[in-house]
């Protein structure tokens, strides 16, 4: 019995070491850090782009150390379908770090957190502290400056700056090869006479430039030819109407002038008086010169 025992006790120590081999084989072959004071809330907002190396073993569980203190914003997986979606975490406070746990099925994982921002007066303080969870092929730190900010002072020196979100500068830091338990720091420092939210104090612009597949912009290209049917129609039907009313108004012309003529023909016809010679008038019944009775046809 005491055997049986003995070997089973043997089994169970002899798979503590693989376990503990299995998760210490994770590692990052990227990890991303934005750090963005007073951009949308007065906290400074971090972001997490995590990057598992190549070749970890899925579904993976993973344990991201924060501060106790930061507001968790967001925890997310990347989906090949359907991009970045919510994934289900644990926060669970030990000490000065609040660990997030998850299980995710992709290699890219991202965490987002509001942690507080020191303030004294117009100085603004930033202090950033990786707990070295995993080994970390390359880190990256990203600082948006701030809308109004000065005299930016960062302890280890960036590689470059550049136009980053809304155009602000953005200050790029790297190291490479962290291993596990190794502890990355960096403080950044700056002076900023507003407390306005950078996002209220930018400028505002289009999402993009309306296109020909914008929402609600009407392509000329659909509604031509149908604009020029309508036109041709329209022309079709006043030249029909056009013709009739001059065909028309052509008749009632004719007709007045000879009605014209008829009344001109009728008003002019004199007669001669047939025994002096003389033009007597319509209406006259004798000769005004001589006095003859007037000859007006055989009926008469």
């Amino acid at each position: 019995m005491r055997k049986q025992i003995l070997v089973l006790m043997l089994m169970i120590f002899s798979l503590i070491p693989v376990t503990v081999c299995a998760q210490s084989e994770i590692h990052l072959s990227l990890l991303s850090v934005d750090i963005w004071p007073e951009y949308d809330q007065p906290e400074v907002l971090m972001i997490y782009r995590v990057t598992l190396a190549p070749g970890t073993t899925l579904p993976a569980n993973l344990v991201i150390r924060i501060p106790s203190n930061a507001q968790i914003n967001a925890v997310a997986v990347m989906d090949p379908t359907n991009g970045l979606v919510n994934a289900p975490y644990e926060n669970t406070i030990q000490g000065k770090w609040g660990e997030v746990k998850l299980t995710t099925n992709s290699l890219q994982v991202q965490v987002e957190y509001y942690a507080p921002l020191i303030k004294e007066g117009t100085l603004r303080h930033i202090s950033f502290e990786w707990a070295g969870d995993y080994s970390v092929d390359k880190l990256e730190a990203n600082f948006l400056e701030p809308f109004g900010a000065e005299s930016v002072s960062i302890s280890i020196s960036p590689v470059d700056s550049n136009p980053g979100q809304d155009g602000l500068t953005n200050y790029h830091v790297q190291k490479a090869n962290l291993a596990a338990g190794e502890v990355f720091n960096l403080t950044i420092d700056y002076q900023r006479q507003s407390d306005d939210l950078t996002i209220s104090s930018l400028p505002v612009q289009a999402a993009s430039t309306p296109g020909m597949d914008t929402p609600g912009r009407v392509s000329m290209t659909g509604i031509l030819p149908w604009l020029l049917a309508g036109i041709g129609v329209l022309l079709i039907v006043v030249g029909v109407v056009g013709f009739f009313a001059w065909q028309r108004g052509g008749q009632g012309s004719a007709n007045r002038k000879k009605h014209i003529k008829l009344s001109t023909e009728s008003e002019g016809e004199f007669i001669y008086c047939h025994q002096c010679g003389k033009r007597a008038y319509p209406g006259d019944v004798f000769c005004r010169t001589c006095g003859t009775r007037l000859k007006r046809g055989s009926a008469e």
